[in-house]
């Protein structure tokens, strides 16, 4: 990681963060990436202490997205709605990598900066499951919980400064044989299955108000529940 934090990164990289995948692509410099997983991590953990995941699935992502702008996080759009895709079998990953898309092109209105935050997500799954480490910690958050949200988030920066977040989340009853595969499929008939989507854009200002207290109060969960890895 470079010494200068505010310098842009010429890498594209994920993290773990909790129960999601988080993409970063090049050109985001190392402050906002930290600054992104952290907000993410805190608002996951408000989200989960205040409401169970599946039982009131959307008052759980409201709470998330609430926290989320709490950290400085504005929401241009979101949805949240029960996944009627047709057929017997479901996989996780195209639904997420739908939902990321759907979220990018809510506020992007198409173009090259969709395809790419779409291509992000695409790779940050690809990429869990050629490091070990961090497959390991995935799993190992998943198996915490039985209702649990399955998230993935891809995130740009500009070249005007502003850094957008397209998230795509999947909230549904987690089973360990589920858990046992990289990006489970699951039988539409097992569960009901709910989706969100939302578009996000990030004032670093009002976030490094509360920077300090975010990381203290994740302490050493910061460092147990995230980690990054190459894509």
């Amino acid at each position: 990681m470079t010494d200068n934090t505010q310098e842009p990164m010429n890498l594209n990289s994920a993290a773990v963060v909790e129960s999601s995948l988080l993409a970063f692509g090049a050109g985001m410099s190392a402050q906002n990436r930290q600054d992104a997983k952290n907000s993410y991590l805190f608002a996951t953990l408000v989200a989960n202490k205040r409401h169970d995941q599946l039982i009131l699935s959307e008052a759980w992502f409201d709470s998330f997205l609430d926290a989320m702008s709490d950290c400085g996080w504005t929401v241009a759009r979101r949805t949240h709605e029960k996944e009627s895709s047709t057929g017997q079998s479901l996989k996780l990953a195209n639904v997420a990598v739908k939902a990321v898309q759907a979220a990018a092109s809510s506020v992007l209105q198409g173009g090259p900066l969709v395809q790419a935050l779409g291509l992000l997500a695409e790779k940050a799954i690809e990429g869990l499951g050629k490091d070990d480490q961090a497959l390991t910690l995935f799993k190992r958050n998943l198996y915490k919980q039985s209702n649990v949200t399955v998230g993935v988030a891809s995130c740009i920066e500009t070249k005007d400064g502003e850094v957008i977040m397209a998230l795509g989340s999947i909230q549904r009853t987690v089973r360990n044989e589920d858990i046992d595969v990289l990006i489970f499929d699951w039988d539409s008939n097992t569960s009901a299955t709910y989706r969100g989507t939302a578009a996000l854009s990030f004032n670093s200002q009002v976030y490094a108000r509360t920077r300090d207290i975010i990381e203290q109060r994740l302490g050493d969960r910061a460092v147990s529940r995230i980690m990054d890895y190459e894509i």
